[in-house]
């Protein structure tokens, strides 16, 4: 192996733990411990890394030296939305939260809005610091062409079709990564929830549209023409229709007006009616529980995770949701040989996609 892919690797797996030995990392990458030493002596010299301290241990032996990142070495940028919102997170290089911000799109938003609004961002966080910014990372909604950081489409967006992103926003390819925003929901739970705990993960986005994502044995699961998870295309049948429709037709924000245009508005008040026991807002409520349920039931006997999360308008309901959610999944899987798995919300928040972004644009950073 090169001194610059182990490099990678090493700073990937320190990433991921926190705070881990040499001794460890050398027998995670199956390296020499001398090798894996050299390494890590020469990214400490270089300002990445950091020893942190002696491990508490109460058994005999020598204790190990940790190892951690080194926060002051660069920041990353990541921006994730969908057609109502954009979301950034700014991360130092040790993934210490440093900004989070909201900013609410137009209803039916164009492409020159929301690339407005990120050349803005990128300006921002670029300018005025004596700490570089090191990288971008971007949550595209719809399909994606990562290698060529192309936007292929999504259809609530006006005119985006075709986005390349990094002519567009006037960044290189090796300092922009892009990635489809489900997955990028799914990089933020996976590399800033509890180091080392999770490893198989499903994320489930519930907005304008529908869509999955994938983390088998701490992979992104991306596929053959990057479509893993555009679920939005099942057919669902509504319990008083005869005819199929689209899952992202009936299980979205955009299920709540006939012409798919909900307002921020509107979902307020379904959300306030939900909140104060209002019945019909509950039976409906319970009917989009059932579906999202149905839709997880599926996925978990395809790839049997060990967690599903749910980043979701319908998060802003709390237990109220989640509780009607995991007993639909239970009665989905009851004759079947899976025990429903834990479910909860994603644990930034709104903000997980922002964070996954940025985590993308980290684990893409080659050391200098």
């Amino acid at each position: 192996m090169d001194p610059a892919t182990l490099e990678c690797l090493l700073v990937r797996e320190i990433r991921k733990a926190n705070e881990i030995s040499r001794r460890d990392l050398a027998d995670r990458l199956e390296v020499a411990r001398s090798t894996a030493g050299r390494r890590v002596d020469s990214l400490i010299d270089r300002g990445l890394l950091r020893e942190k301290g002696i491990e508490d241990r109460s058994e005999a032996g020598r204790p190990k030296r940790l190892l951690a990142l080194q926060s002051g070495h660069g920041n990353f940028l990541g921006i994730e939305f969908d057609a109502r919102n954009l979301f950034v997170a700014l991360v130092d290089f040790a993934q210490n939260t440093i900004v989070e911000n909201r900013f609410p799109l137009p209803s039916r938003p164009t492409k020159e809005e929301v690339l407005k609004l990120i050349r803005e961002q990128i300006v921002e966080y670029s300018a005025g610091s004596n700490i570089p910014l090191l990288g971008v990372g971007i949550g595209v909604p719809g399909m994606v062409n990562q290698a060529e950081r192309i936007a292929i489409g999504y259809p609530y967006i006006e005119k985006w079709e075709e986005v390349d992103l990094s002519s567009e926003l006037d960044i290189s390819p090796e300092r922009l990564h892009i990635e489809n925003n489900t997955r990028t929901v799914a990089l933020g739970e996976y590399w800033f929830s509890e180091p080392d705990s999770i490893e198989n993960l499903v994320c489930i986005t519930v907005r304008t549209g529908i869509s999955a994502a994938v983390i088998s044995g701490g992979r992104l699961i991306r596929g053959s023409h990057e479509m893993a998870g555009e679920i939005r295309g099942w057919k669902v049948r509504e319990p008083s229709k005869s005819k199929d429709r689209w899952l992202e037709d009936v299980a979205t924000v955009r299920a709540f007006q006939p012409d798919g245009n909900t307002s921020a508005t509107e979902w307020k008040e379904f959300v306030q009616a939900c909140s104060t026991g209002e019945k019909n807002a509950l039976k409906q409520l319970s009917e989009f529980a059932n579906l999202h349920a149905d839709t997880a039931a599926r996925i978990v006997q395809l790839v049997d995770p060990e967690k599903i999360v749910f980043s979701s308008a319908f998060n802003t309901l709390g237990d109220l949701y989640l509780d009607m959610l995991r007993g639909a999944l239970a009665d989905s899987l009851a004759e079947h040989y899976f025990s429903p798995p834990p479910v909860s919300f994603v644990e930034r928040g709104e903000f997980a996609g922002a964070h996954g972004a940025a985590a993308l644009a980290a684990a893409n950073y080659k050391p200098a």
